[in-house]
């Protein structure tokens, strides 16, 4: 049995900040669908993260594979840390990504995402599962840390 983050969603973003958070990982989002378009569907994980890294690189989409991040507390670093599938350095903030290749995306793995945007206050999070078909499913969220909130966009 896992926990599940409790964190308040808000029910609708500004369309105006919708419509910037969509532009702000756009290109992101294309080289995912790219990816999943020119591999097989069925293979394993490590093998789309894989394919990622080689397309966000030719795509000229800075990139940090296996991503560590070393929480604080009490204002000291940790030597525990978080480790994400991709980290993408941004101007205004910086992108999560973490890759699933499974039948269906659960409780669990939204949890394992939010966990990270929290833990690192990364402000954008995305998820994909190139387990389906026709399409990979990409879900994105917004983490507000004014109001301390997480919502899809």
């Amino acid at each position: 049995m896992y926990s599940v983050v409790i964190i308040k969603q808000k029910e609708h973003l500004d369309p105006a900040l919708k419509k910037e958070l969509k532009a702000y990982v756009f290109d992101i989002v294309g080289v995912i669908q790219d990816v999943f378009k020119e591999l097989p569907n069925g293979l394993p994980e490590y093998v789309y993260q894989e394919a990622l890294a080689v397309a966000f690189e030719q795509d000229g989409v800075k990139a940090v594979r296996e991503y560590r991040h070393h929480p604080e507390f009490r204002g000291r670093q940790l030597q525990s840390f978080l480790k994400m599938d991709f980290m993408i350095p941004r101007s205004r903030g910086n992108v999560i990504i973490e890759c699933k290749a499974i039948e269906e995306l659960t409780s669990k793995e939204y949890q394992q995402l939010f966990s990270y945007m929290i833990g690192t206050q990364y402000p954008i999070g995305i998820i994909v599962n190139f387990h389906s078909f026709p399409n990979a499913v990409v879900h994105k969220f917004y983490f507000d840390k004014k109001d301390n909130t997480i919502t899809s966009f």
